[in-house]
């Protein structure tokens, strides 16, 4: 094991890098620190991941990086799972990359409001590759995601939407989360932690060419980003240095990363940390995602169901949707809205809103190929624009909300406001709804074996009592 040593700050404490103090929180943080709600939520979110990481098991882009995974890793003997391939065990890297891969295919893992990002689909696939390396417990393993959320939403939060507008923040912050995480496992002190994060920042990575050509990069920048976390935070425990200030040194992130005039926010990263207060915790701000579709299309799709609902309309009863959003919305769903494949379709507005409207949901079930050559589907989704609402913009990042004005065939106009979408805090689904959604989306993966999901799920409740972190994987 090898030895670090930074050259002392001069002046006082006030002068320490932020993130020096985000590392040593970290590092120390206890099982017993923790609110008993933040540990409930914990569990919540993992099974959510978990099924995520089933669902997207059989795309192109896994079976890529499991194929290369296992070819240039070492597989056999004591290793991390391949959650898809049942007794087969990797290094822990390579089990993080493509357990990460495969949690953000279908597009119902969680998100983060504030920092922008995904945090579950780059923290839990590292944490559980090395907790299974290392045999670490369940108490140790919802510590170390606790800290992993944390420093991933922090630095999302640092470095706002201007970043965001140019990078996929889920790998540029996600890093750190999986960092965090990874070291936190492998025990490391502050300053090796800090050590680990300068590493991970120097590799952060993630752009959003791939909306306009309905690629595989997304699948990508998670795998990326928790294999990256958990070699930062190896190579840190054996000895490499990483920058000292990666977010906000002359040439770190924030200089290199952020458009001019764009501001960043370096309060978040230590504002409130370590006041023990459960709602300080950033697992506490996450949503779950109850549409499988992009994010910033829930809260229109809550608003076009509530008034389809309420006033008895169906598809062919709709002229005309107007969706009154944020700008980034805008921005980032217009770079999609062909909708070519399943996977870009979940990206358009139009698309997403269509088959809500013909379905009564926007389930992992109803986004499919022969849902693309839908005709219905697509004259609908020619009928569906946005724009960027005054009001809804200035409550962004902090509430991703929506106004829904739709005009019917007969001229009849209905307008539904949702402030808060199904699955965001004040709206969390309840662990009946994570169960219902989880055995959904295993049905959708085609695993065969439902009793080891409903095993696992079990698990997933009694997580604290949890030994062995092993036999997650099922066929």
């Amino acid at each position: 094991m090898g030895s670090l040593e930074y050259v002392p700050a001069d002046g006082p404490a006030s002068k320490v890098p932020h993130i020096e103090r985000l590392a040593a929180w970290s590092a120390g943080l206890q099982y017993d620190d923790l609110p008993a709600p933040v540990i409930e939520m914990t569990k919540d979110f993992f099974l959510d991941w978990y099924a995520c990481a089933l669902g997207g098991r059989n795309h192109a882009s896994v079976q890529a990086i499991t194929a290369f995974s296992k070819d240039m890793g070492r597989v056999g003997g004591r290793g991390s799972e391949i959650l898809h391939e049942p007794g087969t065990t990797i290094g822990s890297a390579f089990a993080a990359l493509i357990n990460g891969a495969a949690s953000h295919v279908i597009e119902q893992d969680d998100l983060h409001n504030s920092s922008m990002m995904h945090p579950a689909t780059v923290v839990f696939p590292a944490a559980l590759a090395v907790a299974q390396e290392v045999g670490a417990d369940g108490k140790a393993f919802i510590t170390a995601c606790v800290a992993g959320y944390d420093v991933a939403c922090r630095v999302g939060e640092f470095l706002g939407p201007g970043h965001y507008a140019k990078f996929h923040t889920t790998a540029t912050a996600g890093v750190f989360g999986a960092t965090a995480a990874a070291a936190h496992l492998l025990r490391l002190n502050g300053a090796q932690t800090l050590s680990a994060l300068g590493t991970a920042g120097t590799q952060a990575a993630g752009l959003w060419q791939f909306m306009l050509d309905a690629t595989h990069s997304k699948q990508v920048h998670t795998a990326k980003a928790c294999f990256d976390g958990v070699f930062s935070a190896h190579v840190a425990r054996a000895g490499l240095l990483g920058p000292r200030d990666i977010l906000q040194g002359a040439n770190g992130m924030a200089a290199s990363m952020v458009p001019a005039g764009s501001a960043v926010r370096p309060e978040a990263i230590v504002a409130g940390l370590g006041n023990g207060d459960a709602d300080g915790f950033a697992i506490m701000a996450s949503s779950f995602k109850w549409h499988a579709s992009c994010r910033h299309t829930h809260a229109s799709v809550d608003a076009l169901l509530q008034i389809m609902r309420e006033h008895g309309l169906v598809l062919d009863d709709v002229a005309a949707v107007v969706c009154h959003t944020y700008r980034a919305a805008v921005e980032i769903l217009s770079r999609s809205e062909a909708g070519l494949t399943v996977h870009q379709s979940k990206f358009s507005m139009g698309f997403v809103l269509a088959v809500a409207a013909k379905y009564g949901r926007a389930s992992v079930l109803d986004f499919t190929e022969a849902a693309l050559d839908d005709a219905e589907l697509r004259a609908f989704q020619q009928r569906v624009r946005m724009v960027v609402d005054g009001p809804i913009e200035a409550a962004f990042p902090a509430q991703w909300q929506a106004r829904v004005d739709v005009t019917t065939k007969a001229g009849a106009t209905y307008t539904a406001f949702v402030p808060i979408a199904k699955g965001d805090p004040g709206r969390h689904l309840t662990r009946s709804e994570l169960e219902t959604k989880a055995l959904r989306i295993a049905e959708y993966a085609g695993v065969a074996d439902m009793g080891a999901v409903k095993d696992n799920i079990e698990r997933a409740w009694h997580l604290e009592d949890v030994k062995d972190l092993s036999g997650f994987a099922c066929i």
